[in-house]
């Protein structure tokens, strides 16, 4: 009876909370708009935080979905272009690595075909996570290494764990790694230069 008393409790307070939540994110601003209701200091704070941390997102996302647009040369669809540049400011964000460097990468190592699989090295999707040394031991399979999300956020890992190192993330030796810096560095400096030039022409 008393357990059964504490669980309609936890209920209550649960709906309750959410309630505030839904009210505070969206009725709020509508009602202080609308009915000219003047909210605490705290509330408007919290209010035009949300909004503006919201706003701030999606301007990023939107920023490397042109980016990828540009590299890619308007090959990918929207959707896919808008899913890719979502989860690479998002993974980049748990990571703390740069999700321009990160771009660079996906586009040198797999040119944002997310199917591709180089069977001889056993390197899958968008950035071409090697299953034995990555894929195996967080219990992914190869299948589930072609999806976008496990992919990129396996991606900003990787690139984490050598120290945002371009040579160390592609393992090569000799020339070869030495090429593939340069086609690295190359798609990055790309995307820095049109970023400026974008922002010169909001300016």
């Amino acid at each position: 009876m008393i357990l059964h008393a504490v669980i309609e409790g936890a209920k209550l307070v649960f709906i309750v909370a959410i309630a505030v939540f839904i009210l505070l994110q969206y009725m709020a601003p509508i009602a202080q708009k609308n009915l000219r209701i003047d909210f605490p200091v705290g509330i408007k704070e919290f209010l035009s935080f949300t909004k503006s941390g919201r706003n701030s997102n999606i301007k990023e996302v939107l920023n490397l979905a042109s980016m990828i647009r540009l590299i890619t040369d308007g090959q990918l669809s929207e959707t896919k272009v808008l899913r890719y540049a979502g989860l690479v400011f998002h993974a980049s964000q748990k990571y703390g690595v740069d999700p321009l460097e990160i771009v660079a990468i996906l586009m040198a190592e797999s040119g944002f075909k997310e199917n591709s699989i180089n069977k001889e090295t056993g390197d899958y999707g968008l950035g071409q996570v090697n299953w034995e040394h990555w894929g195996k031991d967080y219990g992914y399979t190869h299948q589930q290494l072609l999806d976008p999300s496990v992919n990129i956020f396996l991606t900003c890992h990787v690139y984490k764990f050598f120290g945002e190192d371009f040579g160390k993330y592609h393992r090569g030796n000799g020339i070869q790694s030495k090429a593939y810096l340069v086609n690295v560095k190359g798609i990055l400096s790309t995307l820095n230069a049109f970023g400026k030039l974008k922002k010169e022409k909001i300016s």
